[in-house]
């Protein structure tokens, strides 16, 4: 399973591959680290994207901001640089032919957009996963794919996004169903779930993790680079039924500050 969260201003991957656990073993996700040809090790990289001048993707994440700034200004006028093009997808009514903006003011398909950020983040964990599967070959339609996307989204976005992972070749026909679009504070609630009670729950909680203590009641708060979700869930049967108690909800603003290390 590979879990890309393309956020509206960081961009992180895990791999769960079962294929290389041992029988019995828990199964420990892989987490992607960003930056090192630029003497960083993050566990995101900048959601942004370089195009050149006739529409043909360049780079992605730090790679693409840094190219870019070193652009001159003629080619820097004639290239395409998206950053924190997510929420270009929020409040619009979204189809093929729609366009965004890109730095210099000149506009895009977004579907190309997506499409081309989600082809490079799809062929980086493939590679990842060839460089540590002693010669076995995998394609993407070995692994179930999440992408998470914000509860404020309406259903349009998120079909949005099942065209450009389409495309993209993350999916095929016939394989729809290794495509999971999840909301992103659900995907975070369902790592709360794991959690073992010391420091997250109260004191005087008998130690379970919170998919074993049917009842409980919790508020996941997402807060990202420009969206701030949430989502309520209680725990209806141990480590088989949640319920939410209310739908998950959110707000398009800035929750954290800009940084770029």
């Amino acid at each position: 399973k590979v879990k890309q969260e393309q956020g509206a201003g960081l961009t992180g991957r895990k791999t769960i591959n079962p294929h290389l656990t041992p029988k019995g073993a828990e199964i420990d996700p892989q987490m992607r680290r960003w930056g090192r040809d630029f003497g960083l090790e993050t566990p995101k990289t900048p959601t942004c994207i370089l195009f050149n001048e006739d529409k043909e993707f360049i780079k992605f994440g730090y790679k693409a901001k840094i190219v870019y700034v070193k652009m001159r200004g003629e080619e820097a006028r004639k290239s395409y640089f998206f950053e924190n093009f997510k929420m270009a997808l929020y409040g619009k009514k979204l189809s093929r032919d729609v366009e965004i903006k890109a730095a210099n003011g000149k506009s895009m398909k977004a579907l190309k957009v997506f499409t081309e950020a989600l082809r490079y983040l799809k062929d980086d964990a493939l590679r990842t996963i060839a460089g540590n599967t002693a010669g076995r070959k995998f394609i993407a339609s070995d692994f179930t794919w999440v992408l998470t996307v914000p509860a404020i989204w309406d259903p349009s976005a998120k079909q949005f996004m099942r065209e450009a992972a389409t495309q993209a070749e993350i999916v095929r026909e016939g394989t729809q169903h290794h495509l999971i679009i999840a909301l992103e504070p659900e995907a975070a609630s369902a790592w709360c779930k794991k959690l073992p009670a010391d420091g997250f729950i109260t004191q005087n909680h008998d130690g379970r993790s919170l998919d074993q203590c049917p009842g409980t009641q919790y508020i996941v708060v997402d807060c990202g680079g420009t969206v701030c979700d949430s989502v309520t869930l209680t725990n209806i049967h141990p480590q088989t039924r949640w319920k939410h108690l209310s739908a998950a909800a959110g707000s398009q603003h800035s929750s954290l500050p800009k940084t770029f290390p």
